[in-house]
């Protein structure tokens, strides 16, 4: 027993100051990580950050000093740290391949909400889908359809896609088209078109609203017109022109032809009894 006890304060006596130390780091270390996640919070609180964004920099960085702080005792206590590392970045590689795609997601999940080509509450559309943004998260972003459905979208595809963000800018433009008889005057039917756009409160005088012939098509001549609104207004003054300009075509006895075709029909055994 009296040899156990010397050999344990001769280790004591040896180590001692050094697992002190190593103790001290760990203390210190973990005080420091606690000033800077609260510094850190700060700073992302002033600067109105994304709340995604700064919650998983502020996690990471302080998982990252937690790290440096326990190799830097266990260094300090004499235990070697060469293994330690080796092991953890093996481990590193292992997770990163097995979760190549999720910390592919994860990687645009910060730069979407750093960068914020959209916002919560944006309409955008991609290739395949169109909807409101309702919830940017680190691994995918959900959208909601205009028939109410959710569109749960992964970062990655996001991040590698173009998309159109129809809620970006504060003014949208219109763009109707109206088909009038060949037998019509256009002009007339310009007139009708530019009063109805230039008396709709919600249309913008500037740019001015224009209606101009653009086609002679197969079964009418088409009158394209445009028109600026706020963006929130875009349906409505959509809607409201397309009813209006029907009303007031049908008052002015202005014809919206229907698509046809003209068939000639030849009756060819009259015409080989004629030759005959």
């Amino acid at each position: 027993m009296e040899k156990f006890l010397n050999e344990v304060k001769t280790f004591f006596t040896n180590a001692g100051i050094n697992i002190l130390l190593g103790i001290i780091i760990i203390i210190v270390g973990l005080l420091v990580c606690k000033i800077i996640k609260r510094l850190l919070k700060r700073a992302f609180d002033r600067s109105k950050r994304d709340e995604a964004m700064s919650h998983f920099i502020i996690s990471l960085t302080d998982i990252i000093l937690k790290i440096v702080v326990l190799v830097a005792a266990l260094a300090t206590m004499g235990i070697n740290t060469a293994s330690i590392i080796t092991v953890l970045g093996t481990c590193g590689v292992a997770i990163g391949l097995a979760l190549k795609d999720s910390l592919s997601n994860l990687a645009s999940g910060v730069l979407i909400i750093y960068n914020k080509p959209f916002k919560k509450g944006d309409y955008i559309e991609t290739p395949e889908v169109a909807g409101t943004v309702d919830t940017i998260n680190l691994f995918n972003t959900v959208l909601l359809t205009t028939d109410n459905k959710e569109i749960v979208i992964p970062n990655g595809t996001l991040a590698s896609e173009h998309l159109i963000n129809y809620s970006r800018m504060k003014t949208r433009r219109v763009e109707l088209k109206f088909g009038i008889s060949y037998e019509n005057d256009y002009k007339v039917a310009k007139e009708i078109v530019l009063n109805i756009c230039y008396s709709h409160p919600a249309v913008l005088k500037e740019p001015e609203p224009m209606c101009r012939l653009s086609e002679h098509g197969a079964s009418a001549l088409i009158l394209t017109t445009r028109v600026w609104v706020e963006n929130d207004k875009y349906w409505d003054v959509y809607y409201d022109i397309t009813e209006q300009v029907k009303d007031a075509f049908d008052a002015a006895g202005i014809v919206i032809p229907y698509p046809q075709m003209d068939v000639h029909l030849h009756n060819t055994q009259n015409s080989a009894d004629q030759r005959q």
